[in-house]
C-alpha cells in the first residue's frame, strides 16, 4: 500500500463527498423550508438553505474522507 495511493483515495473521497454532501443539503434545506414554511423576508429563507449546504459538505467532507481511506487499505 503506498502513500500516494492513500493519499489519491483520501483527496477523490474528500472531493466527492463534498460534492454530494452540498447535493444532499440543498435538498434538505428546499424541503425544509417548504414544510416550516419560513418566510422569504429579507433572504432568511435563502440562509436557512444556506445553512443546510454548508452542514451537507462539512458532513459530506468527513464520510468522504473515511470511505476513501477505507478503500484505500482494501
Amino acid at each position: 500500500m503506498s502513500a500516494g495511493r492513500t493519499i489519491g483515495f483520501a483527496v477523490l473521497g474528500l472531493l466527492l463527498g463534498a460534492i454530494a454532501g452540498g447535493i444532499l443539503g440543498l435538498l434538505g434545506g428546499l424541503g425544509f423550508t417548504e414544510l416550516a414554511g419560513t418566510s422569504g423576508f429579507e433572504g432568511y429563507s435563502g440562509f436557512v438553505v444556506a445553512y443546510w449546504i454548508l452542514g451537507g459538505i462539512i458532513l459530506g467532507l468527513i464520510a468522504g474522507l473515511i470511505a476513501g481511506l477505507r478503500l484505500s487499505r482494501r
